[in-house]
């Protein structure tokens, strides 16, 4: 069976789009109570490897597809939510409701935002970065579990 980018992407743009709203909700909740986050973390980890899954078993199921098309469409959804979500906090962090940059300046003058500015820019491009690659691992790996999942209910 061929592989349908179009399929795959049709398939991931719902969890995709799920994943994106947990993780600003959960970014704006850690800001405003950081102790939640700590709480809240593992449970929400699990969520977003069984939403990636869900992608992975949506592409089986509703596209018809095999465990190759699940992993990919796991990957396109964690691509497309660690960025899209990774862009969104990072704006979040740079208007200050992240604390850090807002801190910095609080703190000591105009020095201190700049060089708070330069850090936290530095932080988020790297943060991005990694996110971007993680997601897409996770979403190979849970897309092809839901995959194989759907592929043995029958």
């Amino acid at each position: 069976m061929a592989l349908d980018i179009k399929k795959c992407l049709n398939a991931a743009l719902i969890p995709a789009a799920v994943l994106i709203v947990i993780a600003v909700i959960m970014q704006v909740v850690a800001m405003i109570v950081p102790m939640a986050a700590c709480i809240a973390g593992l449970p929400v980890l699990a969520v977003n490897l069984a939403i990636l899954g869900w992608a992975g078993f949506r592409a089986a199921k509703e596209q018809k597809m095999d465990l190759v098309g699940g992993a990919v469409t796991g990957t396109i959804a964690g691509l497309i939510s660690s960025l899209v979500s990774g862009i969104i906090i990072t704006v979040l962090v740079m208007l200050g409701i992240g604390g850090a940059l807002g801190a910095a300046g609080a703190s000591g003058g105009a020095a201190y935002a700049a060089a708070g500015a330069a850090i936290v820019g530095a932080a988020a491009i790297v943060s991005l970065i990694i996110g971007i690659i993680v997601g897409a691992i996770e979403g190979v790996v849970c897309g092809a579990v839901g995959a194989y999942i759907a592929t043995m209910k029958k």
